[in-house]
C-alpha cells in the first residue's frame, strides 16, 4: 500500500483583494501588486504569492480614468520558513484616498 505524502509547508502569502461593496464598477479595473519591486496584475480575489523567508514590502492599486495608482497602499513584513501571512487589500470608499491594508498570520 502506498504511504501518502505530507504536503509541503508553504511559505509566503495570502493576498485577498477585495471591492467596497458600493463600487462594484471596479470590478472592470485590474489590481497592480508590487512585491519587493516586482509588479504584476492579479484580478480581484484571493491568491497565494510564494515567497522565500525574510522582510517584504507588498504595495497595491489599481488604474481608474486619469489616475494610474489609484488607491496605493503599502505593508511591510517579516516572513519566516514555513509561514503564511495573510494580506487584505479593499479599495477605498472615496476614490483618491488610500485603500486598506492589512497583514496578519495565519495559523
Amino acid at each position: 500500500m502506498a504511504r501518502r505524502r505530507e504536503p509541503e509547508p508553504e511559505t509566503g502569502i495570502e493576498l485577498k483583494l477585495s471591492v467596497f461593496p458600493l463600487a462594484f464598477i471596479l470590478y472592470l479595473c485590474t489590481p497592480k501588486i508590487e512585491i519587493d519591486g516586482r509588479v504584476k496584475s492579479k484580478k480581484w480575489g484571493t491568491h497565494f504569492l510564494p515567497l522565500k523567508p525574510g522582510r517584504h514590502t507588498v504595495s497595491v492599486w489599481f488604474p481608474y480614468l486619469w489616475m494610474a495608482e489609484c488607491g496605493l497602499n503599502t505593508v511591510e513584513f517579516k516572513l519566516r520558513e514555513d509561514q503564511v501571512k495573510l494580506v487584505t487589500y479593499e479599495t477605498p470608499f472615496i476614490m483618491g484616498m488610500k485603500g486598506s491594508m492589512s497583514v496578519r498570520t495565519l495559523d
